[in-house]
């Protein structure tokens, strides 16, 4: 009989307050209870910090780091085999989620998380591209951290760049690359807020191009760490 696994769920949070109760009421809600939720407040200003304390989380002060350097101080204090990121306006998607997944599981390195996105309220679940890791390597869109679930012992000692825009991108790709399993949850794991002025909705500035060529920068460099998957990087 498989044995049920340990979650780490991370969740950043700067001035959520708008938000955070509903994003940490989805994760008590579960009818699966083998995780811990680790919060790591960047300095907020809010209300945010008296709703989290009406939780049993364990919480952080990432002191200015951002997103990046947040979640690294969540995983620098996790004990689950998996790691799951969740964004503080964001919020999981059903009270069994969690169940699913443990289901599902079966020691793969990586686990792909569908998610439905919420724009004004309309709601459009979104699906990953069909294939193996090489396939989404090349070819999936979906980047971010709280799209994937993360055996802690395949992220080992990679960390988010900190204090920089588009975090996820080579941490997701790079783990991606580590990985020598996966599978996916075909259900919508989380809801995804779609927030104005966020690093994903804002318009592009001069700042935001740069940033995205110094990620460009890096994915090259992991063609030469992970010379299998060279051309799918490319």
């Amino acid at each position: 009989m498989k044995e049920n696994v340990r979650f780490s769920i991370i969740i950043p949070n700067f001035n959520e307050g708008k938000y955070i109760r509903e994003c940490l009421e989805s994760v008590f809600n579960q009818t699966y209870n083998d995780y811990e939720v680790i919060v790591l407040d960047d300095g907020s200003t809010d209300n945010s910090l008296d709703i989290i304390k009406d939780f049993d989380v364990k919480l952080y002060h990432s002191n200015g780091l951002h997103a990046g350097g947040a979640r690294n101080l969540g995983l620098d204090n996790t004990n689950g085999e998996y790691v799951v990121f969740l964004d503080s306006d964001d919020y999981l998607a059903g009270n069994d989620v969690l169940e699913k997944l443990n289901n599902l599981i079966n020691d793969e390195d990586i686990i792909f998380l569908n998610y439905t996105m919420s724009i004004n309220g309309e709601f459009e679940v979104r699906h990953d591209i069909e294939g193996d890791l090489s396939k989404k390597i090349e070819s999936t869109s979906y980047l971010g951290a709280p799209t994937k679930c993360f055996k802690r012992t395949l992220i080992g000692d990679t960390r988010f760049p900190v204090c920089q825009r588009y975090e996820d991108i080579v941490f997701t790709i790079e783990n991606m690359c580590k990985a020598n399993s996966c599978t996916e949850l075909k259900d919508s794991f989380f809801i995804y807020r779609k927030v104005a002025n966020s690093n994903s909705t804002s318009a592009l500035d001069v700042e935001a191009i740069m940033a995205v060529i110094n990620e460009i920068i890096k994915l090259y460099k992991l063609c030469v760490k992970y010379p299998k998957y060279k051309d799918n990087l490319l």
